[in-house]
């Protein structure tokens, strides 16, 4: 199973980027198109460029007079390091240099998966050192997302939380959103609004740890749209509609993309029940309630009831001013604990997958 891809590679080519948005740019090099749908996958990527070098010494002296044999060896050794780090490596060849062409060959030589894209006819030295080889980056990409997109949810939920645990409590970048949109096919929509860390009246609080990576991996399965948090946010994303989250949930929901609002959310230890279940008393969403509630009657007896006021202001906000049907499933965290508990972790994420399945049909002929 692969798990994480070190690119390599001198061109700079533009690609159509099939996820751009408001903040992104239509455009992007290959390295960049490619990052941005292999981690849609739930893929690592390392991009060797985005490491800065100047740690390994500073010097105001000339290019041409510097000895630069100790810089030289530690950047090459760095770039080794990461690749070890990989399962795989991606070359473009498109515009071959000499570090391309020994990153390959290291790569190969130490088991890794190496994917080249470039023109044929290929050098016989790469035919012998790579295991697929492709005239675009799109094919490429696809063969990569296809080698991986067979591994278990489970552990494609731990590979995907392992990437959203290192943005919990870090803001976004200056013109980078905190939220996520994964595209899906059927006009309903999964969201966690308490992926990542947040702020609520001025009180920091922690991530309803895994609600993203099953926001995403639900999405996956069911080919539902998905929506979560990506970097802590400065303002609930449940309590306060003026938030990028939300004008970004409110403007998917505009487009008339979506028909039904899934809401995610982490429930606290002394809750009981472990799963519950809030909607509100209009007779879409209590059937939608219903039919949830007894698919996850082989977990365990879940509870049904009319939104919470304690619950913020997002999921009334959806189901009133925007007319959209929406449930909120709150569950213990017994549920969201791969590691430890898989089986409860595979239970719900099934029981969700096949109540997604059952109401697709229903939400397909709606749009139509």
């Amino acid at each position: 199973m692969l798990s994480s891809i070190y690119l390599t590679g001198g061109s700079t080519e533009p690609y159509p980027n099939p996820y751009a948005d408001a903040v992104t740019a239509p455009y992007a090099d290959w390295r960049s198109f490619a990052m941005t749908k292999l981690q849609h996958y739930g893929l690592k990527v390392i991009n060797p460029l985005e490491f800065a070098w100047t740690e390994f010494g500073n010097s105001d002296q000339p290019l041409d007079i510097l000895d630069l044999k100790e810089n030289i060896d530690e950047r090459v050794q760095r770039s080794l390091d990461l690749i070890d780090q990989c399962d795989g490596l991606l070359a473009n060849l498109n515009k071959p240099n000499y570090g391309t062409a020994m990153e390959l060959f290291y790569a190969y030589r130490h088991h890794k998966m190496v994917t080249v894209v470039g023109q044929s006819p290929f050098s016989p030295w790469v035919l012998s050192h790579s295991q697929a080889r492709f005239a675009d980056i799109e094919h490429a990409l696809e063969y990569i997302i296809g080698k991986q997109s067979q591994s278990e949810p489970l552990l494609w939920a731990l590979q995907y939380e392992s990437l959203l645990a290192e943005r919990y409590e870090e803001l976004p970048k200056a013109g980078e959103p905190d939220y996520k949109f994964i595209g899906g096919e059927i006009p309903a929509l999964i969201i966690a609004p308490h992926a990542t860390a947040f702020f609520c009246d001025g009180e920091f609080q922690e991530a309803d740890a895994f609600t993203g990576s099953m926001a995403a991996l639900l999405g996956r399965m069911s080919s539902s749209h998905a929506l979560l948090t990506n970097y802590c946010c400065v303002a609930d994303p449940l309590s306060y509609l003026e938030t990028p989250f939300c004008r970004a949930l409110a403007d998917v929901i505009k487009a008339g993309q979506i028909r039904f609002v899934f809401i995610l959310l982490g429930a606290q230890w002394n809750e009981s029940p472990g799963l519950q279940i809030q909607f509100k008393d209009e007779k879409a969403e209590e059937e939608y309630a219903n039919r949830l509630k007894l698919q996850l009657l082989n977990i365990e007896q879940a509870s049904a009831n009319q939104f919470d006021s304690r619950l913020g202001t997002l999921p009334q906000f959806i189901s009133d001013e925007l007319n959209v049907p929406t449930l909120v499933l709150k569950m213990h965290k017994r549920y969201r604990m791969p590691r430890l508990q898989p089986v409860y972790f595979s239970l719900i994420i099934n029981a969700i997958t096949q109540f997604m399945h059952s109401i697709s049909e229903q939400l397909l002929r709606s749009k139509n």
